[in-house]
């Protein structure tokens, strides 16, 4: 009797894990949906997108080649793209692991201020330091020489703070 249980217990504990890793399996896309599915974000085809959101189930802060669909739609500018993602749960403050930026730096970086204002009213973190400890303003000011976006950067509570003596 003790044996019959035991292997009725491996069985279910067998079976449970093969259901598991098939259910798992669903969410997973192929090579040629992983494909479709960012193309649509970069190029901003939201029909596209809510299809593999809400049909496919896809994991919206799942990373591809160490960028989130947000972010991504962040860097090319997909507004709606961008907002549809954040209201599904797209992680705001998601950082790519090499320069640091998030979905807020590539919008101001960009002069996006529409993206700018949205993500900050959602809750992102506006004083994120960038690669070196750098602040947005720094680079926004320095690099893209964008006063204006610098003001809005300012009105919104981003500080300028970091990296003040020697930036890497």
């Amino acid at each position: 009797m003790k044996e019959s249980l035991n292997m009725n217990k491996f069985l279910k504990t067998t079976l449970t894990l093969i259901l598991l890793t098939f259910s798992m399996q669903l969410f997973a896309l192929t090579d040629a949906e992983g494909i479709e599915f960012s193309g649509a974000v970069n190029e901003g085809k939201l029909s596209i997108v809510k299809k593999y959101v809400e049909v496919k189930k896809v994991d919206i802060n799942a990373t591809y080649f160490a960028w989130s669909p947000l972010l991504m739609a962040a860097a090319k500018g997909q507004f709606q793209v961008l907002k549809y993602l954040a209201e599904h749960g797209a992680d705001l403050n998601y950082t790519h692991p090499i320069t640091k930026m998030n979905a807020f730096h590539h919008a101001a970086f960009d002069g996006r201020t529409e993206i700018v204002k949205y993500l900050a009213s959602k809750g992102a973190d506006l004083n994120k330091k960038m690669n070196g400890g750098v602040s947005i303003i720094r680079v926004v000011k320095q690099e893209k020489g964008d006063q204006k976006m610098v003001d809005l950067l300012l009105s919104l509570g981003v500080s300028e703070e970091g990296c003040e003596d020697k930036c890497l």
